[in-house]
């Protein structure tokens, strides 16, 4: 990875969010269109986790080798944080997920039209009903989505895993959070895959538009969440 250029691997990086939430949020749009109502059943919810699984772990393979394929802004500042990446080149990632995030939803809007907006969760939105669940809860959720997100591509990136099974880990572990977390906040853990749907969705001029959830509620609990789980993973592996 450290043979590539920041450039290069700033554009691994956008390609692999786009790829991230036009796969993985885009199946919530498919599903929708093919249903044809909200809400969700426990099926189609195992459909998303395994679609958001499947393309982390394939793209854990094809762009780990040339970024590190973070393809979310919580696992790079927790990375950073526990001094192993840079944080000179935080800046150029972060802004690379953010727009890949922006460029997936861009693609869905490109293929599903108005239609993939108009039923409940256009793009595959992340948001949670206020109604039911708290803030409070959800900023955990996210937490704790996130953190545990973290510490499992810790372990999988650790020099004494074997890293021909780094890719199915990853992918396991996010399609497993899925399950459990997405009912309550659509189980986000990346601020770039809830910012480039909620963006499009804005300028589409359709639909809730959840920012003050995401600057509230999804960014600050994922980054902090993945920062404490960092650290947590090295205090458990600290040679006494």
């Amino acid at each position: 990875m450290a043979r590539n250029s920041l450039a290069r691997r700033a554009c691994a990086e956008l390609v692999g969010t786009a790829l991230l939430v036009f796969v993985g949020a885009g199946s919530v749009a498919a599903l929708l269109l093919l249903d044809g109502s909200t809400p969700f059943g426990g099926a189609d919810l195992g459909f998303v986790a395994l679609a958001f699984g499947f393309v982390v772990l394939a793209l854990v393979y094809v762009l780990g080798p040339i970024s590190g394929s973070h393809i979310n802004p919580a696992v790079t500042v927790a990375l950073a944080a526990s001094r192993r990446f840079p944080w000179r080149d935080v800046p150029a990632y972060v802004l690379a997920q953010l727009a890949g995030g922006t460029l997936g939803a861009l693609l869905m809007w490109g293929i599903f039209g108005t239609r993939g907006t108009r039923l409940g969760t256009g793009f595959g939105m992340a948001f949670f009903d206020e109604s039911k669940t708290s803030w409070g809860s959800a900023f955990l959720a996210e937490a704790l989505a996130a953190g545990v997100l973290v510490f499992i591509v810790l372990g999988a990136i650790d020099r004494r895993t074997p890293q021909a099974v780094a890719g199915v880990v990853i992918g396991v572990a996010l399609a497993g959070i899925v399950l459990v977390i997405g009912p309550v906040t659509c189980a986000a853990t990346n601020p770039a895959r809830v910012f480039g749907p909620l963006l499009v969705q804005t300028v589409d001029g359709s639909g809730a538009h959840n920012w003050l959830q995401l600057l509230g509620a999804y960014a600050p609990a994922e980054v902090l969440g993945g920062v404490l789980a960092a650290f947590g993973y090295d205090l458990l592996n600290r040679q006494s």
